[in-house]
């Protein structure tokens, strides 16, 4: 056999053995390559998401690190919700007190008004003047003459049954109470104005002393003096001088006679 004929023979079933295993050869090279690539880029991405507690740091700086990101984003932290609601309160309590405060003062304004209007009450009624006597008729005027009275009638007589309530005209204080001559019992009353009224021929005091209201009872109707029958003798001294017709005087003082 001639090397020529073996030679393409031998050298074409190597050369198709040695293609084909190469061929098989780079096919498997490959593959190894690509899934060593892929593992390496998979593991890359792992450790950049793990980076933060892979280098240098511990789980407890992972920890502060999260604690403080509210405070870098300008969200509010447990302190600053504690000041907001500290602020919150110290605000209500100061509109509370500025309330209360304004109500303290509606209440004492109030007061006063009320006090105000008391005390003017109290006045009027202290100055009121009234009658002497009720269920009466007048039997002799001011100025009248006669054989009863020495020169003129000086007062005015409410003729009434013995024992009648006899008042005083207004408020003021007692001055005389006693027997007087011709007057018979006799009681003086001093006036918050200074006007003196006389009250005579009562049967009985009631009062001697002190101070009186506005129809205050002082005494009883008789006929004590220089007296005829059971009557009140009233006199009238405006600032305790000469006396006055008591009728006039009295309805100028808003009280009919």
């Amino acid at each position: 056999m001639s090397s020529e004929s073996l030679s393409p023979a031998k050298g074409s079933g190597v050369s198709q053995r040695s293609g084909s295993g190469r061929h098989r050869s780079r096919r498997r090279h490959v593959s190894v390559p690509s899934v060593v690539g892929s593992v390496a880029v998979a593991a890359a991405a792992s450790g950049a998401l793990a980076m933060p507690h892979a280098v240098g740091s511990t789980d407890s700086d992972g920890l502060n690190a999260i604690a403080q990101r509210p405070q870098q984003s300008g969200q509010p932290t447990e302190a600053g919700a504690l000041d907001t609601l500290v602020a919150a309160e110290q605000s209500l309590a100061a509109e509370t007190g500025e309330v209360a405060q304004e109500a303290h003062t509606r209440i004492v304004e109030q007061q006063r008004i009320e006090a105000a209007e008391a005390a003017a009450r109290a006045e009027r009624e202290a100055k009121r003047w009234l009658l002497p006597v009720d269920n009466y008729r007048i039997t002799a005027g001011f100025g009248a003459g006669g054989s009863m009275w020495s020169n003129r009638h000086t007062g005015l007589d409410f003729a009434a049954p013995t024992g009648t309530e006899v008042r005083s005209l207004s408020s003021g204080e007692i001055i005389f109470a006693g027997y007087d001559g011709p007057y018979g019992n006799k009681i003086v009353i001093r006036h918050w104005d200074g006007t003196e009224t006389w009250y005579c021929h009562l049967s009985r005091f009631v009062l001697r002393s002190g101070e009186v209201a506005p129809g205050e009872v002082i005494g009883r109707v008789g006929s004590t003096g220089n007296s005829t029958g059971p009557h009140l003798h009233l006199e009238v001294h405006p600032d305790g001088g000469d006396p006055v017709n008591p009728r006039s005087w009295l309805e100028d003082h808003g009280v009919d006679v």
